[in-house]
């Protein structure tokens, strides 16, 4: 833990206490120290790394410069410098300025101050933080001479699940538990589930199995499983090679809990589908649960459709003709199967009128492939 003074006059924080590793880097410093004093702020006005300089402040006048340096270890390999490494005591006092200049990037061994140097060294390679990369080593094997086995990693994956193990729970809970009972279930998924009901009902399509990996593929695995691996699609947020590896895994587990059947899981299957093989089957539960409340509710009217809307409405700012526009386009690269549809249904007229309009606004539109979909 270390006390970080203000960055700039305009840092929403003046100081704050900062939970550091002493295996982290100046450039994981940096960046945590900023994810601090910016919690509050947009990921897009907050500043990088590379936009601020840390200084070790020791004493009232005294401070020092850090920056990310190298040193020599065996067969030319080099390790970047940790707090662990630079001696940083617990409760130090760290201060954050913009940066002026571009800070030069040392080495131990007393190479010249070159920004280039560290990133040739990086490009070849031979660069390594906690672990060598064993791909780059002849024999296969890290600095300790051991080859490394992936399944050593998962003992530890299970300690680190389990601080998190509440946030994971409750994602599904808020996807597939409405928050006030079923009535506050969107009138569009409602509208969405009873379609898929009824035509499952149309095709005399018996097995459970097929309905189900429709509604799947409808909502979760279409709306939800988007959001989870992309949440910077729809937040202000940055999400980095870390969190993208963990969002990657709790991803595997929501599709896995969507499947109909049980999965085989045994030694062999993925790190993240042993890591939660125990809470799966709760969390296939849920789902099965969430489609049947579904089916119990009450029909979704005109009415529910015109409320929601205009509350959506109020809230939004919506372009009918965009809209429209989008639509028209759709269905006019579907226009042959559409006036088909309509024609076994008996509305003839009404596709003969589809058709001549979509004729009419395609004629100057480049020819669409419908299987490059």
């Amino acid at each position: 833990m270390i006390r970080i003074l203000k960055i700039t006059p305009y840092t929403p924080l003046k100081s704050c206490q900062v939970s550091l590793l002493s295996c982290d880097t100046i450039s994981q410093t940096k960046a945590k120290i900023i994810d601090a004093m910016y919690r509050t702020v947009p990921d897009s006005l907050k500043p990088t790394p590379n936009d601020v300089d840390v200084e070790w402040k020791n004493g009232s006048s005294s401070s020092l410069r850090l920056v990310d340096m190298l040193h020599n270890t065996q067969d030319g390999w080099k390790q970047l410098d940790t707090l662990g490494t630079l001696n940083i005591d617990d409760q130090a006092v760290f201060q954050c300025i913009p940066r002026q200049s571009p800070p030069p990037f040392m080495s131990q061994s007393g190479g010249a101050p070159s920004c280039n140097s560290l990133l040739r060294e990086i490009e070849n390679g031979r660069v390594w933080h906690l672990e060598r990369d064993v791909d780059n080593d002849s024999d296969g094997k890290g600095l300790s001479g051991v080859k490394t086995v992936p399944e050593v990693f998962l003992t530890r994956l299970s300690a680190t699940k389990i601080p998190l193990q509440k946030f994971v729970d409750d994602l599904f809970n808020v996807i597939f538990t409405p928050n006030e009972g079923i009535t506050s279930l969107p009138p569009c998924v409602k509208y969405l589930m009873d379609l898929l009901d009824s035509e499952a009902n149309r095709l005399q399509i018996n097995d459970p199995e097929v309905l189900h990996t429709w509604k799947n593929n409808a909502l979760p695995l279409r709306y939800w499983i988007s959001i989870i691996k992309s949440p910077d699609v729809v937040f202000d947020v940055r999400k980095n090679n870390n969190i993208d590896s963990c969002l990657s895994v709790i991803a595997q587990t929501f599709i896995d809990a969507t499947y109909y059947e049980d999965m085989t899981i045994d030694k062999s299957s993925q790190s993240s589908r042993l890591l939660y093989c125990k809470e799966i089957p709760t969390y296939k539960q849920h789902v099965r649960e969430f489609y049947g409340e579904i089916q119990t509710c009450r029909p979704v009217t005109e009415v529910d459709v015109d409320v929601a809307f205009n509350k959506d409405k109020k809230q939004t700012q919506l372009r009918k003709q965009s809209a429209l526009y989008e639509m028209f386009n759709y269905a006019c690269r579907f226009s042959e199967e559409l006036r088909e549809s309509l024609q076994d249904k008996g509305y003839r007229d009404l596709a003969d009128q589809f058709l001549s309009i979509a004729d009419v606004g395609t004629e100057n539109q480049p020819p669409y492939d419908k299987h490059s979909v």
